[in-house]
């Protein structure tokens, strides 16, 4: 029995998505990791590395169930994704905590598409699914998930990875066309959720010349704010040299143990903080309720306008693992149906 058809042990989880701003119902949460994983190893009685390495694994967990908390008093049944991890035998090839399952899986429609063979530490979830609304994806991680893909009813904007071979684009563009979804391709060749968002019918938040809105969202607010980065306001810059542009975790700028351990053994572990903004960065409850990372004056009024109301999640691990709190859940079920907000 393969890890994907135990579901019937247990109640399935519902699968559906049309729209990002429909009201959510059950809703992914990913997880980070225990620092007893390195007991054993020389590397756990060093202080300048476990210390921070403690406390990222720590207030990473406290962070995820103040989220968790947040989607549950607004009604959302929740699911967490855990990886068992409770000791390695060395630093090589540590495997990189299920932080982020936004990256990984895609439900539209009422499907939810999973890459092959998988990613350690999502079956817990992944066997309560049942196979009818389970398909995998035959394609490269993170080519099909809800952070290349963005979903408004009838219209869906996947951003195609550069590279990806043509027969797999045509695949997928016609088995979503047939099912009556307006599939509109880019290739920026990066995440849709950290270019834009869609926070309700008539108001987008994103970044500048990201595309043509006034073609793709004809008559819609598109609030454009500027990219900003970590480094331009904290001043870190020889961090980032130093870690490539890769993460930062405050405080610790100058310590060299920490930094050559995580670029060497952890390198997995983080993304390219650099280019990441997380004002853009939001998840929806529904289409007058957002959690987003940090406040923004310039959303908020806008927020205000359209009478939305913000919840404030702070991700305080975010630029360690290039993660908002769009990237650290994946939306499960919405209810709504393939509306046409264009037609």
């Amino acid at each position: 029995m393969d890890s994907f058809s135990m579901g019937g042990l247990g109640q399935m989880i519902p699968i559906k998505g049309y729209s990002t701003f429909d009201p959510l119902k059950h809703c992914w949460i990913g997880s980070g990791f225990k620092a007893e994983m390195f007991q054993g190893l020389q590397i756990y009685h060093n202080d300048k590395i476990m210390d921070p390495i403690k406390r990222i694994a720590e207030e990473t967990e406290e962070d995820y169930q103040t989220l968790e908390k947040i989607l549950k008093d607004a009604g959302v049944v929740t699911h967490r994704s855990f990886l068992n991890m409770e000791k390695i035998g060395s630093l090589e090839n540590v495997p990189r905590p299920p932080i982020a399952p936004r990256d990984h899986f895609a439900v539209l429609g009422e499907k939810i598409y999973a890459v092959t063979p998988g990613i350690p530490g999502h079956a817990d979830v992944l066997k309560k699914i049942d196979r009818k609304n389970l398909e995998i994806a035959d394609v490269p991680d993170g080519t099909i998930s809800t952070a290349t893909m963005t979903r408004v009813g009838k219209d869906v904007y996947w951003d195609v990875h550069k590279g990806l071979p043509q027969e797999i684009v045509q695949k997928y563009y016609d088995k979503w066309t047939e099912e009556g979804f307006r599939v509109h391709m880019s290739n920026r060749n990066y995440h849709n959720d950290g270019a834009f968002c869609v926070v309700k019918p008539g108001l987008v938040v994103s970044l500048m010349d990201v595309q043509d809105y006034k073609k793709e969202f004809p008559g819609w607010e598109v609030l454009t704010i500027p990219e900003s980065t970590p480094w331009l306001t904290s001043g870190f810059h020889d961090m980032k040299h130093r870690v490539g542009g890769k993460w930062w975790l405050k405080g610790e700028e100058q310590n060299d143990q920490l930094i050559d351990f995580v670029n060497t053994w952890l390198n997995d572990w983080v993304g390219y903080v650099e280019e990441t903004v997380f004002d853009v960065n939001m998840l929806s409850i529904d289409q007058n309720t957002i959690i987003c990372n940090n406040y923004n004056k310039q959303v908020f009024d806008a927020f205000k306008k359209h009478k939305v109301e913000p919840i404030i999640f702070n991700f305080r691990h975010g630029f360690f693992w290039d993660s908002g709190v769009h990237c650290i859940t994946q939306d499960l079920y919405r209810e709504g149906t393939m509306q046409d907000y264009f037609s």
